[in-house]
């Protein structure tokens, strides 16, 4: 679904990156973009409305799919090195 577009938001809209200056167009990690394409979700979030669009049709997705999960975890990746710099 979209959700693959919220991962990217999640970046931009996480209570943890709050602090951190999102700039947009932001492109989804790697490992969403089937998942994305599968769901029929831009590869590149424009906007915050569409990276939140994206964050919560990811949270609705079952992690049993193992392209959720990767996702998912690419997501947690490129939150925690956003947070970092």
């Amino acid at each position: 679904m979209r959700l693959i577009a919220a991962l990217l938001t999640l970046v931009a809209s996480a209570p943890a990156m709050a602090d951190v200056a999102v700039m947009f167009p932001i492109s989804i990690p790697q490992e969403c973009v089937e998942l994305a394409q599968r769901e029929g979700v831009p590869i590149v979030i424009e906007n915050r409305y569409q990276a939140t669009k994206a964050k919560i049709r990811l949270a609705r997705m079952s992690n049993r799919d193992p392209l959720v999960r990767d996702c998912r975890a690419a997501v947690k990746r490129a939150q925690q090195a956003a947070s970092q710099h």
